[in-house]
């Protein structure tokens, strides 16, 4: 497909457009510690996301600590609220290759299992305001990926998006999982992500890209 036949590219955010994984795994330390429990090295947070904070909280409590749940997660989304966008910034090469999609009359989405209101602050700090076309969080407690719904009502039906003229990037077999669910071919997995190359590969991506600017060059048709 060449880039000026695509109607839009939708992204996730975290591990995808933007690097998050320390602002969070920052908040969730803050509140285990702060409830007593045990924190966890930076490395372990990769395996804990993807799927929402609720999610998130869960496994990195563990088995032996969900009774703690509700004061943690209480205590977590309170601090996160306040130091989401401490340490988050976009991938090295992610505003070239977005500002390229854009010249070519590429809508941008962003769907994300991150809560929307903390999700359009982080997208307008880090690409600044109205540089994306749209963006559809979790409202805490919604539905979250892969289910297509929250997106298709809000996106592709309003702008009348033909899943065959979009593109889908994402960095877990969620965001695979989720392309599918929205009937989108093109479903490109980012290797910079939170998920282990092996595993994005099981999830039979329509291709795997190995550098941000390499969203530029599907932008421009070449992949």
């Amino acid at each position: 497909m060449k880039g000026n036949d695509y109607q839009a590219f939708v992204f996730d955010m975290d591990g995808t457009i933007v690097s998050s994984i320390e602002d969070i795994g920052d908040a969730v330390n803050y509140s285990l510690a702060f409830h007593h429990l045990p924190i966890h090295p930076m490395s372990d947070f990769p395996g804990y996301l993807g799927n929402g904070s609720v999610k998130l909280i869960q496994r990195a409590l563990g088995k032996e600590h969900q009774d703690c749940f509700q004061k943690v997660f209480d205590t977590y989304y309170a601090y996160y609220l306040e130091h989401f966008c401490v340490k988050t910034h976009p991938y090295e090469g992610i505003v070239e290759s977005l500002s390229c999609a854009k010249k070519e009359g590429i809508l941008l989405f962003v769907y994300t299992n991150k809560p929307e209101k903390i999700a359009l602050e982080v997208a307008d700090k880090c690409f600044g305001k109205g540089f994306l076309d749209g963006l559809v969080g979790i409202p805490l407690g919604g539905k979250v990926k892969p289910d297509p719904e929250a997106f298709v009502e809000r996106v592709m039906k309003p702008y009348h998006l033909d899943p065959k003229r979009c593109a889908y990037f994402g960095d877990s077999v969620t965001d695979i999982l989720t392309a599918r669910n929205l009937s989108i071919e093109k479903a490109y997995a980012v290797s910079w992500g939170y998920v282990p190359r092996e595993r994005l590969l099981e999830s039979k991506p329509y291709r795997l890209l190995e550098n941000p600017l390499q969203i530029k060059d599907v932008a421009q048709g070449l992949l």
